[in-house]
């Protein structure tokens, strides 16, 4: 069942973390980022408690990613709450609504926000806000990535459990917990064949044969451009330019392929 307040949170919590920003245009974010960052606060969150949601947000998978019409409902009375300014302005597609956006920025209200969320929403929402903010492209780009995202098929809806695969495991932590296990004296030792092992490695590095330009000043003359129109001619005849329609299975969406299992 959906927690508005913690829907309320998050939605505050994104805009606060984003009027940190240097320049006014960097601050303001629209639905549509709100709303990614909302599902990554549950990703978060669900990697540190048992796939639990944060929010209790019904994930689906509609047109642009996560999609959910009740968070949506929350954007508005969310940051009207925290007198946030909200700017509208005609969008660049004529078949579309108006673009919205939103900023404010307040260090004071932003420091209590923090402290009413868990540290593990706070800790990555902040670095995701800071490093994707209202970029569209490379924001959607991330969240098609995350394992809910790529395990589902269009309109249906997402299971955020599986981020807890992320989630740091056994065999990422063996290694430190091997070398504990270890006595003083192997400690040391071991460590003194891998500083040997790292010297030897800068040493070959250093000795590799370096590679030069076999032609430094090429000919750019008749004949190398017969030679690519050769070169050219080897993949087949030209395709016309034009429109083309192409079709995929919808067995798509759920090919190993797609979540990246069957790619070295």
């Amino acid at each position: 069942m959906i927690n508005t307040n913690h829907v309320d949170l998050v939605i505050q919590f994104s805009l606060l973390v984003a009027g940190e920003e240097d320049d006014n245009f960097s601050r303001q974010l629209g639905p549509m980022h709100l709303i990614k960052y909302l599902y990554l606060a549950d990703l978060s969150y669900a990697k540190r408690n048992n796939g639990q949601s944060f929010t209790g947000i019904d994930w689906q998978f509609y047109n642009f990613g996560p999609w959910s019409a009740s968070a949506h409902a929350r954007i508005e009375p969310a940051l009207n709450a925290i007198h946030a300014s909200k700017y509208e302005f005609p969008s660049d597609y004529g078949d579309k609504n108006e673009w919205i956006r939103w900023s404010l920025h307040d260090s004071r209200l932003l420091d209590e926000k923090r402290r009413t969320l868990p540290p593990t929403i706070t800790t990555n929402l902040t670095s995701y806000v800071h490093k994707y903010g209202k970029d569209t492209p490379s924001l959607l780009d991330f969240v098609y990535k995350t394992k809910p995202m790529l395990s589902a098929a269009p309109n249906e809806y997402l299971d955020i459990a599986l981020e807890l695969d992320n989630s740091p495991t056994s065999h990422e932590s063996a290694p430190t917990l091997r070398m504990a296990s270890l006595s003083s004296k192997k400690q040391k030792q071991l460590q003194q064949k891998m500083a040997a092992l790292r010297d030897l490695h800068k040493q070959r590095k250093s000795d590799a044969p370096r590679l030069i330009n076999p032609v430094p000043n090429p000919r750019f003359d008749e004949v190398y451009r017969d030679g690519v129109t050769w070169l050219e001619s080897l993949s087949g005849e030209q395709l016309n330019p034009g429109e083309v329609t192409v079709e995929f299975s919808t067995d798509v969406w759920k090919s190993t392929t797609r979540k990246g299992e069957d790619v070295p």
